[in-house]
């Protein structure tokens, strides 16, 4: 492997093959695939050859062919003269017309990248759900079932694709709920897949999968424990302390807890990849870095959920921006019951402060004249511009954002969503990990701990918990954590994470204590596996439910340029009193991270919309939720299967929030906006825009007003028929909390002591962002580092006094 110093690109690591998709017959796949087909539905003018050339293709292939693909969806050239047109005239400088042209003229499923990324995003999908939708795709495989689902007698398979795309446009409106949420379904996945894998979208746009100018950075030399030959017998490794879990929670505890001379093992189910492969593509990214390839099990497809699953969890795939606990929300966990009162004191700010000062956040910018406005100015990207300019227009509340760089820098990297390859974000597998190595701490990656170990359990039962449930205690005493037990499988012989013949050993880490850091999803689903009985694990999770916003622009907006969040809008963020309500922000603009929830109307409209990304700017109202939900295992893989629908309160916040962006977005110049709120049409400017004119964004745009209405409405439908809400309108949340709720209650309403302990049990410990009371309102990455910092310290002092 080249040194990172002459390296000019990242080595992006190998993905182990594409799963077969056995869990569908041929006939069932040829229906899903001739769907998705439909989403990006290849388009040319009635007369290009390459109908021509199709239809002799085919002709000579026809026993092979899995479904109809005999025909491209045909238009009169005039109308493809215009699209392309248009799609031209939006770019500073416009990609050839032959590029715009192949780009609508794109098959997805001819592209084996496409469908190998296809296969993978379904591979995480739950047993079930792949059984019921294998059951509709066979009902779409016939006359009768056709019929019933799409008003037309032929199969799906065999329809041509302008027939299908039309069937999808019906479903996406259906007074079907279950049919509206299978249409989101396949427009969601096509689309995802598409920007992931597209040539012709990378040669439109000019996307690169890294920053110019690349340069690895630093990169710790980890020794990571390695585990004998695979056997029956089990491995044991014994410490003081082993914590579950190399996240935000778990690399802060690590390094305090070794910092104070104690031997510290911390285990981590995902692997350590290096700045020399960060950046990771878009495809590969989502497999290695996040949870369940970037799609966590939901009751409510229209909610999506990430969380980072590699060395280092959620710190490693953030975006860098670094947010203290609002005081309000301080005060609002402070006061929910007796014992809660440390958060407001001056230990918790000590903790919080400790935490900023280590990562750089609570550094201030200067440039050489020692003016900080000139340097705040130049951290923002366009869309963080767009943010506070408008703000002063609007009289909106806004400010620019601190990130954790050292030094003070500006992090100038928009792909950081993938992995940090420069170092210069202070994440936890580039400071507090690394701290804890040198503090003597040792680390295992690739390791699934199954359940914690307490007295009696030597960890020999295989797939389950401990002998006996143990019965939930508010009492201090209980069975003493012992350690965990767990599946270690190893790198390659390459050193990857792809190759077949790789080392697989049960391993039993035997500890005084055990701190269980695995983040809000996967903590309560370990706590229930070993046994524990408090039926509040799981439950009270908050999100920070997401609803997106683009708009595009005259002038090129370089999406990738500078940080991710570099500024927030804060005028909405208590709109019941209680402080509920959404903050308005930018967000990451990695292809699929901004466009694969754009609400379809057609392949047409989809594509052009996709080219014109180097003019887009996306933004989301991130809303405090009131209302929460559960998170639970899945009986038969044991993943976690998240149950939340964003109430009717929250719902209404986070379109007040929508409004709130596209407001801003008006007043900016915007010439196109657009909500991902489904069935709502674009916002396009007439003529040409004037942000310094006030006529241009106030109220007496009666165009834009009716647009806003129209947003409302549709998203606020009141049809009981729709249940009350758009269910196709998507959620997105990378901040899952309180599933192991703090409190000083006994456990009534609770599963850990304000110390982190959890009730009924000695030894046993909860550090990361699922201790929350609830939601924290911001990026919650300073909070739970601050409940770790808290928390590990606590068990310091107490090591102390024993």
């Amino acid at each position: 492997m080249a040194s990172p110093k002459t390296r000019t690109a990242p080595d992006t690591p190998l993905l182990a093959p594409a799963p077969l998709g056995d869990w569908w017959d041929d006939t069932q796949w040829a229906v899903f695939m001739s769907l998705l087909d439909a989403v990006l539905a290849p388009v040319v003018a009635t007369g290009d050859v390459r109908i021509e050339q199709q239809k002799n293709a085919n002709a000579a292939h026809a026993d092979n062919l899995p479904f109809n693909r005999s025909t491209f969806k045909r238009v009169p050239k005039t109308e493809l003269d215009i699209a392309v047109a248009k799609t031209r005239d939006a770019f500073i400088t416009p990609p050839d017309t032959s590029a715009i042209v192949d780009c609508l003229a794109d098959r997805a499923s001819d592209n084996p990248k496409f469908l190998m990324g296809v296969r993978r995003t379904l591979n995480g999908v739950s047993l079930k759900d792949k059984s019921d939708l294998g059951g509709l795709l066979t009902l779409l495989s016939s006359r009768a079932g056709a019929l019933m689902l799409t008003g037309y007698c032929t199969p799906v398979q065999n329809q041509p694709v302008h027939v299908r795309e039309k069937i999808l446009q019906n479903w996406t409106t259906s007074w079907i709920p279950t049919v509206r949420k299978v249409s989101r379904m396949f427009t969601a996945l096509a689309q995802t897949s598409w920007l992931m894998s597209a040539p012709m979208f990378r040669q439109v746009t000019g996307y690169t999968d890294f920053p110019k100018n690349w340069k690895a950075g630093p990169s710790f030399d980890y020794k990571f424990v390695q585990f004998g030959q695979e056997s029956n017998d089990l491995e044991t490794l014994e410490t003081d302390i082993v914590i579950v879990g190399s996240g935000c929670g778990g690399a802060v505890c690590a390094k305090i807890l070794a910092s104070a001379g104690h031997r510290v093992v911390v285990v981590e189910k995902g692997y350590h990849f290096p700045q020399s492969q960060l950046p990771m593509p878009q495809n590969e990214g989502a497999r290695l870095l996040f949870e369940n390839s970037g799609i966590v099990a939901s009751t409510d497809p229209a909610v999506s959920v990430l969380a980072g699953a590699c060395w280092g969890g959620g710190g490693t795939i953030n975006w860098s921006v670094s947010l203290r606990t609002p005081d309000r929300v301080r005060q609002e966990w402070a006061k929910g019951q007796p014992g809660m009162s440390f958060i407001t004191s001056p230990a918790f700010d000590a903790s919080m402060d400790r935490v900023c000062d280590f990562m750089g956040v609570n550094e201030v910018i200067e440039n050489p004249s020692g003016s900080t406005a000139a340097a705040v100015d130049d951290e923002q990207s366009h869309r963080g511009r767009v943010i506070l300019d408008s703000a002063i227009k609007l009289n909106f509340e806004a400010d620019s954002l601190l990130q954790n760089c050292k030094g003070g820098k500006p992090h100038d990297d928009g792909h950081c969503h993938l992995g940090c390859g420069s170092a210069e974000k202070q994440g936890t597998s580039v400071s507090w990990l690394p701290a804890a190595a040198r503090a003597g701490a040792q680390f295992v990656e690739g390791f699934h701990v199954e359940r914690v170990l307490f007295e009696g359990d030597d960890g020999t039962a295989v797939g389950g918990a401990a002998a006996s449930s143990i019965p939930h205690s508010a009492s201090a005493a209980g069975p003493k954590a012992i350690g965990v037990v767990g599946t270690w499988l190893s790198r390659d012989a390459d050193g990857g994470v792809a190759g077949e013949k790789r080392t697989k050993q049960r391993v039993v880490i035997k500890a005084n204590k055990v701190i269980v850091s695995c983040g809000s999803l996967w903590s309560p689903v370990i706590l229930k596996k070993s046994g524990l009985a408090n039926p509040q694990i799981g439950k009270n999770l908050h999100l920070h439910p997401c609803n997106f916003v683009s708009a595009y622009f005259d002038e090129e907006t370089k999406p990738m340029d500078k940080g991710i969040i570099t500024s927030i809008c804060t005028s909405f963020e208590d709109l019941d009193g209680a402080y509920h309500g959404p903050r308005l922000e930018s967000t990451c603009m990695v292809p699929y991270a901004i466009l694969a929830n754009l609400p379809w109307n057609s392949s047409v409209d989809f594509k052009t919309a996709a080219m014109r990304y180097q003019h887009l700017d996306g933004f989301i109202s991130l809303t405090r939720d009131r209302d929460p939900g559960r998170v639970f295992p899945d009986p038969v893989t044991g993943q976690p299967i998240v149950d939340y629908v964003p109430s009717a309160l929250d719902r209404e916040h986070a379109v007040e929030g929508v409004i709130g962006i596209a407001r801003l977005c008006h007043a900016a110049g915007a010439n196109e906006i657009r909500s991902y709120i489904a069935h709502t049409r674009p916002f396009i400017r007439s003529g040409k825009a004037d942000s310094n004119t006030s006529k241009d964004y106030k109220k007496d745009n009666p165009a834009f007003e009716a647009w806003v209405k129209e947003v409302r409405s549709a998203a606020l439908s009141s049809n009981p028929l729709w249940g009350g809400w758009n269910v196709a309108t998507p959620f997105a949340s990378a901040h899952q909390m309180g599933t192991c709720r703090m409190g000083d209650d006994g456990g009534k309403a609770s599963v850990v002591n304000p110390r982190g302990q959890v009730w009924g049990t000695q030894g046993l410990y909860v550090a990361d962002a699922s201790v929350f009371p609830s939601a924290s309102g911001v990026n919650p990455m300073v909070s739970a580092m601050t409940f770790a910092d808290w928390i590990a310290n606590g068990i310091v002092q107490e090591l102390a006094a024993n």
